[in-house]
């Protein structure tokens, strides 16, 4: 029997029931195939086979097929749309992606678009991907994985481009870093083949004298002179110390002085002070030193330069010169003997009672109330250094200056305030008998001790005026770090420290006299002249 027309055939198996049309007893013509679990094609039919356009729907899928068949296959263009609603849109090849064609994948929260050539349902050869997170990649795939010449446009606006393989950066390749840093060179596995791992400071305080001394032992400590300004350059290594060429690495440096933390009778007052430190002051830097730094202003830009100190006569000498021969140059100075001074200095003061103490921090006090109210309105304020991008892996910073501290720089008055505290420690321990014995001692030298205070008393004034100039004798922590922003390959660089000991510049820096200029003043004298001559030919008549 021959069906013809339109009819229903189930099939034996039970599983097919087709209804649609028919000639010569074969399905052809527009029909629909039904299967027992739910799926079913309905479409076109040719001499009893699946060609044509139709569509088909999986129910243990719930994916949908709209599109070309041949023989029953998913063949020619077609557009599938998954259950998660994912669609790709383009060329079949016997039930799978092949050819050009557009996958849309949905996520949770957001979608990849891949618009490009495909085989065996896996992305190859031309095409272009846009991630969930905003990634873009535009080249080259080989079964489903970026592999060969591509550029990817990264959410974060860095860009690369050079070789892919295995689904990462490999071979040549150049990286447009978001942060400014441009890599250009190998890359494996998806890093760079040789990448920097930290800092190292080059030094140079551009004193010819200090060059003359032997190099010190000590390379973490370096010496630096008030006015003179020194040079810091920054070098980007590997772990095998060679230089490695960034460009565009940025790169801070910063000066910090000992961090002293807040000095109170009272440990309620401490728990304060440390509740408003958190709020104000910036936290403590960390250094291999065994303490704490907090920052010290530096800059490139200041006007004051060596020719500023006085001569050590001049800091020397009360009326503008108590005459001393044993005196010799100031603390801190470039000279040896000036720690020899020091100590001596230290000692004296520590042989004055403790009543003589007290008086001497209650005069200090009033006579330090107007000074540290004229230093708030003198101290000069200077713009701060700015961070500075290698160039081949290098930096460099000339010219460098330690401002003069801000007013109330509280490291300052906290380290004076706990050498105060350590100075009573120590007269009160001292007992009676100690000073009764010192007193006959101290009665037989008080001309030379009244002699050598009033020398203290003048040489701490000249050096507060100093300071108001130049940044306090003393220690200093240069800071290097690797400030990239965002770091380069979710990696910054280690940073590197130095050791400063900042001292007045060596005699030999001192500055000259000016020299006595004999024709200047002979024509000086002459106008005197001559505007006397005619004051008295005025008067006359």
């Amino acid at each position: 029997m021959l069906f013809l027309g339109h009819g229903i055939y189930q099939y034996e198996n039970k599983y097919f029931r087709y209804e649609g049309q028919w000639r010569n007893g074969t399905k052809h013509g527009h029909g629909k195939l039904q299967m027992a679990d739910g799926s079913y094609y309905e479409g076109t039919f040719s001499n009893g086979e699946i060609d044509g356009k139709g569509m088909r729907f999986f129910s243990q899928t719930g994916s949908k097929y709209t599109g070309q068949f041949v023989k029953g296959e998913l063949h020619g263009r077609g557009t599938m749309v998954y259950a998660d609603g994912s669609m790709y849109e383009g060329e079949w090849y016997r039930n799978r992606k092949h050819g050009y064609g557009i996958m849309k994948t949905l996520g949770s929260n957001s979608s990849e678009v891949y618009e490009g050539s495909y085989d065996k349902n896996m992305k190859h050869g031309v095409g272009t991907m846009m991630y969930a997170n905003g990634d873009r990649y535009e080249g080259m795939w080989v079964n489903d994985m970026r592999e060969g010449r591509g550029i990817l446009y990264s959410n974060d606006g860095s860009v690369y481009e050079g070789n892919f393989q295995g689904d990462s950066f490999s071979g040549r390749g150049v990286m447009h870093h978001i942060s400014g840093l441009i890599y250009d060179g190998l890359w494996v596995n998806g890093f760079p083949e040789i990448m920097a791992t930290k800092l190292k400071i080059s030094f140079d305080n551009n004193s010819e004298i200090d060059k003359k001394k032997k190099s010190p032992k000590d390379k973490t400590k370096v010496s630096i002179f008030q006015g003179i300004g020194f040079t810091v350059s920054v070098e980007c290594l590997n772990e095998s110390n060679r230089v490695i060429l960034d460009q565009g690495r940025e790169i801070r440096l910063t000066v910090g002085f000992r961090y002293y933390p807040p000095v109170s009778d009272n440990e309620k007052e401490d728990a304060l002070f440390d509740m408003i430190e958190d709020d104000v002051e910036e936290k403590p830097i960390e250094t291999p030193f065994g303490y704490s730094v907090v920052p010290y202003p530096i800059t490139d830009q200041i006007n004051f330069s060596v020719e500023d100190i006085p001569d050590d006569d001049e800091q020397d000498d009360p009326s503008k010169s108590p005459t001393d021969p044993s005196q010799g140059p100031t603390a801190e100075s470039g000279d040896e003997s000036s720690d020899e001074k020091q100590e001596n200095t230290e000692n004296d003061k520590e042989e004055n009672s403790e009543e003589k103490d007290e008086e001497d921090k209650a005069e200090g006090d009033e006579n330090d109330e107007s000074p540290d109210m004229e230093k708030e309105n003198t101290v000069p304020q200077f713009p701060s250094i700015t961070t500075l991008r290698t160039k081949d892996g290098l930096c460099k910073w000339d010219d460098l200056h330690l401002t003069p501290a801000p007013p109330k720089y509280r490291p300052f008055e906290r380290m004076e305030e706990q050498e105060r505290l350590k100075s009573q420690s120590k007269n009160r321990s001292r007992s009676k008998a100690d000073i009764r014995e010192q007193g006959s001692r101290r009665r037989s030298s008080i001309k030379n001790t009244t002699h050598s205070s009033m020398f203290d008393k003048f040489r701490m004034k000249k050096q507060k005026a100093l300071e108001e100039k130049f940044a306090k004798l003393g220690e200093y922590v240069l800071i290097v770090e690797d400030v990239t922003n965002p770091p380069f390959m979710n990696r910054r660089l280690e940073p590197d420290f130095l050791l400063m000991k900042l001292k007045q510049p060596p005699k030999e820096f001192k500055r000259e006299s000016k020299k006595w200029d004999t024709s200047s003043h002979i024509k000086a004298s002459m106008r005197v002249k001559e505007d006397e001559i005619l004051s008295k030919k005025h008067l006359k008549d």
